[in-house]
């Protein structure tokens, strides 16, 4: 098949875990034909107007707002494919070219991930189940903006809600990544007969044999706790940090490992730790290669834990990539994780922005060998349905079901 991915900067040579970088390189190698057409910005990542990753031939178009003229040239002019996969539901690319596909009967298909990082459907997206998500504010239909504008006359406020938004009704199928996120597009007003739950996927191989750890974690023996995720407040890095104190007087031995790519608030993960005392017990990384991260999820693979105390995730990329390692995870129990995550099971799960909870779970992890054996063994068997053939298995029956093929 002739498939086009239309995403925002999730195709590029720097990142290669990124679900849809993964998607397209797990289609070629299927025998598919896959373009790309995302966004192209001033990043070392992204500035390249043309580029081949993975044998997929990139296209970066410049936008001004949801309008780019270079992606309404290569949608009219070049090679018509059989299905468009849009990713992401802030893709300003997304209106343009759903529009446009559904002038030349193009079947479109839509991974909307993580439906709560929506600021007009949450009120806070660091927390987002702190208040009840605001339904009745998103605008995915044009009678909607009516009543909208009628009720409150903010022009550029309510367009830009429609165009992020009414591209999920013009879908012909909309691929949610959990049955929470079926849940929420059914009340946003998406057909259940264009739902499908089809999950990110994860190479089994991903991490090669070569890893090899970070300078600063050569030579620890003793329990390695480990964050790795964006230092923002929805990750819950603060939440880890405020259990070190509780955490080392049931582990004194214990060591924790912070790395991320994106260190917003590294400044308040460090005031945390210095308040607790406890800054000699942190080793704060930047941004790791896909080898050192295969390497940290092995080393707490032999003795500790991932933990990802995050306050919302749209699937929990990180959780499958420990568990593929044979890594105990701990994590929150809220939706989205409880759908992956099995407490005693392949998992550890504390109560949301618990911190005695999770303090708790790490000691019992950290202190009991049994339990580390059987959950590292429960998440492998739980990753193995969440493998690259099978997403793609479900991906492939999607693309046939809207293109007739």
């Amino acid at each position: 098949m002739k498939i086009l991915i239309i995403t925002t900067n999730g195709i590029t040579a720097t990142f290669q875990s990124w679900p849809e970088r993964l998607q397209a390189r797990g289609l070629v190698r299927r025998g598919h034909q896959v373009r790309a057409i995302t966004y192209r910005g001033k990043q070392d990542f992204n500035r390249l107007e043309h580029e081949v990753i993975d044998e997929v031939a990139v296209h970066r178009v410049k936008r001004r707002g949801w309008l780019s003229w270079e992606l309404a040239r290569d949608l009219v002019t070049g090679p018509k494919p059989d299905v468009v996969h849009l990713h992401h539901l802030s893709n300003q690319l997304a209106y343009e070219a759903a529009i446009i596909c559904k002038l030349r009967r193009i079947p479109l298909v839509m991974t909307p991930h993580g439906l709560f990082h929506d600021p007009y459907l949450v009120v806070d997206r660091d927390r987002p189940f702190d208040a009840p998500a605001r339904y009745s504010d998103m605008i995915l239909s044009v009678r909607q903006f009516v009543r909208a504008m009628v009720k409150q006359f903010k022009p550029k406020r309510h367009l830009k809600n429609y165009l992020n938004h009414s591209p999920l009704l013009l879908m012909d199928k909309v691929l949610v990544l959990s049955r929470h996120g079926k849940e929420v597009a059914l009340k946003l007003g998406v057909p259940e007969k264009r739902l499908a739950i089809v999950a990110n996927a994860i190479d089994q191989d991903w991490a090669g044999e070569d890893s090899e750890l970070p300078a600063e974690v050569k030579g620890f023996k003793g329990p390695l706790v480990l964050y790795m995720g964006q230092f923002k407040y929805r990750k819950g890095f603060d939440l880890l940090a405020k259990a070190i104190p509780a955490i080392l007087e049931g582990c004194p031995g214990a060591r924790f490992v912070f790395t991320g790519h994106s260190p917003i608030h590294e400044a308040e993960l460090i005031r945390l730790v210095e308040a607790a005392n406890a800054r000699d017990k942190l080793i704060l990384l930047h941004t790791p290669s896909e080898g050192e991260k295969a390497a940290l999820f092995r080393r707490a693979a032999q003795s500790g834990a991932y933990v990802l105390p995050t306050r919302y995730e749209g699937f929990g990329i990180p959780l499958i990539e420990a568990m593929s390692l044979g890594c105990p995870v701990i994590s929150t129990n809220i939706p989205v994780i409880d759908e992956l995550i099995k407490d005693g099971e392949n998992g550890l799960l504390f109560p949301l922005e618990d911190v005695a909870g999770l303090a708790a779970a790490v000691v019992r992890l950290l202190q009991d060998n049994g339990l580390h054996q059987k959950l590292a063994h429960g998440g492998y068997e739980t990753v193995k349905r969440y493998f690259t053939p099978v997403i793609l298995d479900q991906l492939e029956a999607v693309y046939r079901e809207v293109s007739k093929k």
